[in-house]
């Protein structure tokens, strides 16, 4: 892990207890607003933070899964950079999923358009590149995380249905 990210998870840590803390005090923290808060917290560090002082070589990547090109040049961080894209929107997913009611179309959609925001937003105050792969990765991410959560979902309802349909004995089976 980069020192980069590393500071990127302190802030987003930093900025979760400054907006949970209110919350807390006004005695509005619920599990729900709590996930969202830490989520949108981690998710803006993810994003923004730490700030870049030097302006990229490169400002806008529209070539669809250069991120493969640049895993072959520069090794495993760019794989790496993908994953961690992907992974960092299954949540928004699952929340979507969970508490949203959204069809997976609908979350595709939402999590496509928080992304087109970070990166156009990253492109014009945070000296950060707007990248094509980026939306294409945080999109499918958010499909995962609502296709997780719907597997949980009925994995659940199946362990709960099975365990509450009696089982006869071996005694009267006979």
């Amino acid at each position: 892990m980069t020192n980069a990210q590393l500071a990127s998870i302190q802030w987003g840590l930093f900025l979760s207890v400054v907006f949970l803390l209110p919350q807390l005090f006004f005695r509005q923290l619920t599990f729900r607003s709590a996930t969202v808060t830490t989520y949108a917290s981690m998710l803006f560090a993810a994003t923004f933070l730490p700030m870049q002082t030097v302006p990229p070589r490169q400002a806008v990547q529209l070539v669809p899964f250069q991120w493969i090109a640049d895993t072959f040049r520069d090794g495993q961080i760019a794989f790496d950079q993908m994953t961690l894209n992907v992974l960092m929107f299954v949540p928004l997913g699952a929340m979507l999923m969970f508490w949203g009611r959204r069809s997976i179309g609908q979350a595709a959609l939402i999590g496509y358009g928080v992304s087109l925001a970070i990166e156009g937003s990253q492109l014009i105050w945070a000296n950060r590149i707007f990248d094509v792969d980026d939306l294409i990765t945080n999109t499918a991410g958010t499909a995962l995380g609502w296709l997780g959560a719907l597997t949980a979902v009925k994995v659940y309802a199946r362990v709960k249905t099975a365990a509450a349909v009696p089982q006869r004995s071996l005694a009267s089976a006979r």
